[in-house]
């Protein structure tokens, strides 16, 4: 996660429960149902899945997965029409560090 992101924006992403649940599920991708293309556990999980697991709405969904990668915890892997989210470890437990130091 990059420092430059404000704690307080970090904060407000992860204060939607829909999003935190998203960010929480990515950690066993195999969660989410199936995907048609990609290897979840390489690749990531595809809009799609992410949308059918959560029960969202398909613009509901990209948006909230824009967010979580806006603020470093989402990696997004782009292929063909297809895009792929990962969380990002390192960021994650650099946020629980920052957090430690911050607060």
């Amino acid at each position: 996660m990059s420092e430059e992101v404000p704690l307080l924006r970090v904060l407000e992403v992860l204060a939607n429960a829909q999003r935190l649940e998203i960010l929480r599920k990515l950690k066993t991708p195999g969660s989410f149902p199936p995907q048609e293309e990609g290897d979840p556990l390489v690749d990531g999980v595809c809009v799609s899945s992410i949308q059918a697991g959560q029960g969202l709405a398909f613009s509901t969904t990209s948006k909230y997965l824009a967010d979580l990668a806006s603020v470093g915890l989402v990696i997004v892997k782009r292929s063909g029409r297809w895009s792929y989210y990962r969380r990002d470890e390192r960021a994650i437990a650099a946020l629980g560090r920052r957090m430690g130091s911050e607060l």
